[in-house]
């Protein structure tokens, strides 16, 4: 089935940077309340839809283990979400994943701003049991944009760890961007779809292109405080649109790559049609193109 080994179609020269990516928002998201919920499985079923990028933000709960975490709202056991991904790199050897993990991001309401904690020796421990960085974690690299496909399979690794501060053993601070602005994601679906796509032009970065799907609530907008998977109803109707745009543009394939969004697990479609563009883009080996073209139709 292609959405677990789509990467094993991919040509080796291609960089990280130009390969389109389906990723996950607020991976970890999964089981929590109505209103921080934006994935419904687990990450085990994530990879299997085709998720290679993976956002998880931590914190700690009353029993001081650490947890994933979505503002201030505390979800599974960071330790199960690492079984998940050690189980889909045993079964799926030739798949490399990105793993963007930290403390959830400091929050401000008014004058009051909300920290978060994850130990960081915990998480290290929690790594290394698991998911071993120390032997799997590419890392030796001076920027992102030079790291192909081929350069992580030669050096048998499985994954990049990827953290702003370099928290973690084996971490790296890799140049990326995550174009967000408040009136544009608090948008209503059409009209968020519309605007958003003016994001490839006015964010520019040489390292991954993080370009989210998915609108945000939040005060103050459009959409105010709504649910998301109420927000996913409605914008699922327009996902297309925003694939057909990216395929129609040239400037904006080009710059496609991590393509992230909410519910990625409700059906195949979000990631199918992501996964089009590495067609469009050159990506898959000339070989077996029509084979990744059938599996996905």
């Amino acid at each position: 089935m292609i959405y677990t080994n789509w990467m094993s179609y991919i040509k080796d020269d291609v960089k990280l940077t130009e390969l389109v990516i389906p990723g996950a928002h607020n991976a970890g998201s999964y089981g929590m309340s109505k209103m921080a919920e934006c994935q419904k499985d687990n990450l085990f079923v994530q990879f299997e839809y085709g998720i290679r990028q993976f956002c998880l933000r931590l914190n700690t709960n009353r029993k001081g283990e650490i947890v994933l975490a979505h503002g201030i709202t505390k979800g599974d056991l960071f330790e199960n979400a690492l079984k998940d991904i050690k189980k889909a790199l045993e079964l799926y050897p030739e798949e490399i994943l990105l793993l963007d993990i930290r403390e959830y991001y400091p929050q401000k309401f008014g004058p009051i701003t909300l920290t978060y904690k994850a130990d960081k020796h915990e998480v290290d421990r929690l790594l290394e049991k698991y998911l071993k960085p120390s032997k799997n974690a590419y890392y030796d690299f001076k920027h992102i944009s030079d790291v192909t496909v081929g350069d992580i399979r030669k050096s048998k690794k499985r994954f990049i760890l990827i953290n702003d501060d370099e928290s973690y053993k084996y971490s790296r601070n890799c140049e990326q961007i995550l174009p967000w602005e408040k009136d544009v994601n608090g948008a209503k679906a059409e009209k968020f779809v519309k605007e958003t796509m003016r994001f490839f032009d006015d964010y520019q970065t040489d390292g991954l292109y993080w370009f989210q799907t998915q609108q945000t609530p939040n005060l103050n907008t459009e959409i105010g405080v709504t649910p998301p998977i109420k927000l996913d109803n409605d914008l699922r109707n327009y996902f297309t649109r925003i694939t057909d745009s990216i395929a129609e543009t040239p400037r904006y394939l080009e710059r496609a790559n991590i393509i992230a969004g909410d519910f990625m697990t409700r059906d195949y479609m979000k990631c199918r049609e992501i996964l089009k563009l590495n067609l469009l883009k050159g990506n898959v080996k000339e070989e077996l193109e029509s084979q990744y073209s059938k599996a996905l139709a």
